[in-house]
């Protein structure tokens, strides 16, 4: 028994390990969908393999260099191996990855992340019908693609477009096609909004994601939009083969795609997968793209009279432009900048109007591309002055109002004022302040720098010479007479006096009999008159504030004094004044007076 259950649990566990032979044939399939076929060299490397297993004389160490999948165990179907444990890779990012097609390594798988599907989804077109106004698209991926905000749009020339659809909620499944037609005979189809002319010798569809960014690309003519060469023109379909379930896409239009021309007799109609069978229809393989490393914007002079843009290598190493692109915007006009050589530090200037680009004067958006078409550098300017240049300087966008071309980017912060007009420290043009225009001084007159007045030139004085007798005062300047300068000199003091330098006086001189005789006892000299005074005695008694009570008695005659002279001369100003009136009384009593004797 315990045998028995060892035996059913092994069998178990083999039947879950194990997968079912048709399991494996649809993981092999499911494999050969899910490889990436961006790059053409895995397809021509497939496409080795399976001629390599027909020869039996090819060495089968060069079967293994030169094969990127394991050979399977049968020779003849080598599209069907592939490898699933190779590291997803986003086709989307081709427009702006730089990585070049590993030859040696594995397709890789296909595989978004989930819920940015619809935002970089790598969505071809496989198949455009000039013939039957048709248009194709195939999802490579592993997951159902939602195409809301998607759109196709129709190029009749570099600059002319139609908008053929906008996508709004339709989906494309995994490893599905998707056809776009108003033929209601096409079975499925789903309608374009604007019919699309489709002309067969020039022309170009682009696909576009819901954020702006280029799907792909497919032209045909010389005067065409297209990734890559454009295909050979006067065509009636072309379309993309497949090497097994991969569809061949090297961002090449005249590689990727056959056309009408050369069908090699196969049918091909919507929801097919036409084959590449003879050598002669076997993509070439690509050359490496230029990446255009080092290669920046330098400046964008769009709203001047003659507009360019300059460019510049910023790298150490010399770059070769040979496919490096401009485009402006979202207008879908890519100018190559042709074969030009750049060593470090050195600028390009491409004249805009020299190119079909337009470049809006105020408001823009300028992209370097490299030859794949990917983003190397872009700059944004709006609200850009008239005479202004948008510039990086210092690794920062900024406006100046110095043109620099072909040199180093310099900042201006205003433009020169006009003739006649200079720049305030408030950054405004003003009028340059002129000093008036002074007219000429008449003749034997001259303007002085200061008060800026005429004044009379002065004739140079000749000094005559001194009459005999005279001479000239060094203070003045006059001629004096020396006879009176010399009766004007200072005679000698007499005998026993001298001149006092401070007077200029004559004073005796001291002698002895001119000493102060000393003062009697009881006496000093005093220092101010030379005399002798009596001197006051310290040990003089005192009583009380006798001293005190002179002063004030002293004091209170004094006032007395003046009291009386006030009121003397206040009575004769009151008799001066009532003199008259006084007269008058005097006069009546001499009349009594008079009347009383004559009684």
């Amino acid at each position: 028994m315990k045998y028995l259950r060892n035996t059913l649990l092994m069998i178990l566990a083999v039947a879950l390990i194990m997968p079912s032979p048709l399991v494996l044939a649809e993981g092999v399939s499911g494999a050969t969908q899910e490889s990436k076929v961006d790059d053409v060299q895995t397809v021509d490397n497939s496409l080795k393999s399976a001629e390599e297993a027909k020869d039996p004389v090819v060495d089968k160490k060069q079967i293994d260099s030169n094969s990127p999948s394991q050979p399977s165990e049968n020779p003849e179907a080598p599209t069907e191996n592939s490898s699933t444990d190779s590291p997803s890779e986003n086709p989307a990012t081709n427009e702006s990855s730089k990585s070049e097609p590993n030859l040696e390594s594995e397709p890789p798988k296909i595989d978004n992340p989930d819920g940015r599907t619809e935002e970089n989804a790598p969505i071809l077109i496989s198949k455009i019908s000039q013939g039957k106004k048709y248009v194709e698209m195939y999802n490579p991926t592993n997951q159902n693609v939602n195409l809301a905000g998607w759109k196709i749009e129709y190029h009749t020339g570099p600059e002319a477009k139609t908008v053929g659809k906008i996508f709004k909620d339709e989906v494309i499944s995994a490893n599905e096609f998707l056809v776009l037609s108003n033929d209601k005979m096409l079975a499925g189809a789903i309608k374009f909004d604007n019919n699309l002319g489709l002309a067969q010798n020039d022309g170009s569809v682009v696909l576009s994601r819901s954020d702006g960014s280029v799907s792909d690309t497919v032209g045909w003519g010389s005067n065409s939009k297209s990734a890559g060469s454009p295909i050979k023109g006067s065509v009636k379909i072309v379309w993309r083969c497949f090497i097994g379930e991969n569809i061949i896409d090297s961002k090449n239009n005249s590689t990727d795609f056959l056309s009408s021309k050369g069908s090699d007799n196969q049918e091909i109609v919507p929801y097919s997968r036409p084959n590449c069978k003879s050598s002669e229809h076997k993509p070439e393989s690509p050359k490496e793209l230029n990446k255009c490393e080092g290669l920046k914007l330098s400046e964008i002079a769009s709203n001047i009279d003659e507009q360019f843009i300059e460019i510049v290598n910023s790298g150490e190493k010399t770059v070769i432009t040979t496919g490096c692109k401009l485009t402006i915007g979202d207008s879908g006009v890519r100018e190559n900048i042709g074969d030009i050589e750049l060593n470090p530090g050195e600028f390009l200037v491409i004249k805009i109007k020299s190119t079909n680009l337009k470049l809006p004067k105020t408001k823009g958006k300028v992209y370097l591309l490299d030859e794949a078409g990917s983003k190397i550098d872009s700059a944004e300017y709006e609200k850009l002055a008239k005479s202004s240049s948008w510039s990086l300087i210092d690794d920062e966008w900024m406006q100046t109002f110095m043109i620099t071309e072909n040199s180093e980017n310099i900042f201006k912060e205003y433009p020169d004022c006009q003739s006649g007009y200079e720049r305030n420290v408030l950054g405004r043009c003003v009028k340059i302040a002129t000093p008036p225009v002074e007219s000429l001084c008449p003749v034997g007159q001259y303007r002085h720098p200061e008060t800026h007045r005429c004044r009379k030139i002065e004739a140079t004085k000749t000094i005559t010479p001194c009459k005999d007798g005279y001479y000239r005062s060094e203070e003045t300047g006059r001629c004096r007479s020396i006879a009176s300068a010399a009766a004007k000199t200072l005679k000698p003091c007499p005998e026993g006096q001298f001149r006092n330098s401070a007077t200029g006086r004559c004073k005796k001189i001291a002698s002895t009999d001119d000493i102060a005789k000393e003062c009697p006892e009881g006496f000093e000299r005093n220092p101010q008159t030379k005399r002798c005074r009596k001197i006051k005695s310290a040990n003089m008694p005192t009583v009380g504030l006798a001293a005190a009570e002179v002063k004030q008695v002293a004091g209170a005659t004094w006032g007395w004094w003046v009291f009386g002279g006030v009121s003397l001369l206040a009575v004769g100003y009151g008799v001066w004044q009532w003199r008259w009136e006084i007269s008058q009384f005097v006069r009546k009593i001499r009349e009594r007076v008079r009347s009383a004797s004559g009684k």
